[in-house]
């Protein structure tokens, strides 16, 4: 099976990745990003560790840099 395409995997983020990763994105640290989408820190930083996970990523910076590119294909 071929590995998913960066475009694919944004466009099939839940709508709280997407909070979570736009907030990121605009430059956030995942507490402050956490606090606004009224999550505890650790459920925050457990689901971008599962994000990671799934872009195939080993540090957040690639993962926000992934969500970047193609967010807006």
């Amino acid at each position: 099976m071929a590995a998913e395409s960066p475009n694919e995997w944004v466009r099939r983020l839940s709508p709280m990745e997407k909070a979570l990763l736009e907030r990121l994105a605009s430059g956030s640290t995942i507490s402050a990003a956490a606090t606004a989408e009224f999550l505890s820190l650790r459920t925050a930083n457990r689901r971008i560790a599962d994000l990671r996970r799934r872009a195939g990523v080993s540090t957040t910076r690639e993962l926000v840099g992934i969500y970047r590119t193609h967010r807006d294909r």
